[in-house]
């Protein structure tokens, strides 16, 4: 039985966004690649901010299972999880454990020479729609060049992260029902706020409002906004165990669950979060904004739960680029379709 030799995190920043890469190597010599979350986003530190996520995989989850058989997984997990609790449940640290259990189901892929949606039980579809999530663009001019680069290349939805629900009304303006519109403020407003812009994003017949009020977290008042708009909401990327999960669709409040599989605890904890969402009957909509190991894992995870409505797909303007070297995930009428090698398919 392959043992584990070497696990290590490293950040990537050659390209105007940075990802944290965790590899983990074995006895066999084979390597398994994830990701860990990336840190907030900073121009001007972007080799620093997600220092302390390294520092969790680096000096604290790596030596703990060095030496320890590569494919036990879910014990490895379990094991790092409840040695670590009292450093803390979320954060940084399961942000960590994320990565490393990523990487080891890449690594168990490879060594079988299957797929990671295999070994989750496969495809429940044949494909997945598909939105290009644009970061924050605040021009009228770009925003409708960026959507129609994004419909060019094959979706049919794109997510704003435009605090100005005019600029929504520009893109309706310009492509009327041709492009579904998601808006993701990221917290932006206070509750008051949120319900104001809310009734005008349903006006303009968006899908959903995104984390719409601060703090991101704020259950009761995300419930507020939802009892006073029209249009659904979404949340969840800020979220990491399950009784927080839990605790936020008892609001009643979302109709589209986004949990980050970087900071949840990976593919292991995402498993769980899956049966949580078709326990309440909500949408799961994988939360991603990086380009490798996060978004191929999100799709693996997509395609085994029949819960699954969209996969978010990062869109980045013409000059602009993340870090690590991987494709957009293969796409057909503006539905992602299944991955196919062994591992999670990205390196």
């Amino acid at each position: 039985m392959a043992r584990i030799e070497n696990v290590t995190a490293e950040l990537l920043h050659d390209e105007s966004l940075v990802n944290v890469v965790v590899r983990v190597r074995d006895s066999d010599g084979l390597e398994g690649v994830g990701e860990a979350w990336w840190g907030i986003l900073d121009p001007e530190r972007r080799s620093r901010t997600a220092s302390p996520i390294i520092a969790v995989i680096n000096d604290m989850l790596g030596p703990r299972i060095r030496g320890r058989e590569a494919d036990a997984i879910e014990r490895l997990w379990f094991e790092m999880w409840d040695w670590g609790y009292r450093y803390a449940d979320q954060g940084i640290f399961l942000m960590g454990l994320s990565g490393v259990d990523l990487a080891l189901w890449d690594l168990k892929g490879k060594h079988l020479g299957t797929s990671v949606m295999a070994l989750l039980g496969g495809p429940v579809s044949d494909g997945i729609p598909g939105y290009a999530s644009l970061p924050p663009l605040r021009e009228p001019d770009r925003l409708i060049a960026e959507t129609a680069r994004a419909m060019e290349a094959g979706f049919a939805a794109v997510k704003l992260h435009e605090i100005d629900p005019e600029l929504t009304a520009v893109l309706r303006d310009e492509f009327g029902d041709a492009v579904e519109i998601m808006v993701d403020v990221n917290g932006h407003f206070d509750p008051l706020q949120a319900i104001a812009v809310g009734r005008r994003l349903s006006e303009l017949g968006v899908i959903w409002f995104e984390e719409p009020v601060r703090p991101m977290r704020d259950h009761a008042a995300i419930a507020r906004v939802g009892a006073s708009i029209e249009c659904d909401l979404a949340a969840g990327e800020n979220e990491y165990v399950l009784e927080d999960f839990d605790r936020l669709l008892a609001t009643g409040a979302l109709a589209y669950l986004q949990p980050e599989i970087t900071k949840i605890g990976g593919l292991t904890a995402a498993r769980r979060v899956s049966t949580l969402a078709e326990l309440y009957n909500v949408a799961l909509c994988p939360h991603n904004f990086r380009l490798g190991p996060s978004l191929y894992a999100s799709v693996h995870w997509a395609f085994t739960s029949p819960a699954s409505r969209w996969i978010e797909v990062p869109w980045m303007p013409d000059g602009e680029a993340f870090s690590f070297p991987a494709a957009l995930p293969p796409m057909r009428n503006g539905q992602v379709l299944p991955l196919e090698g062994p591992g999670l398919g990205c390196g």
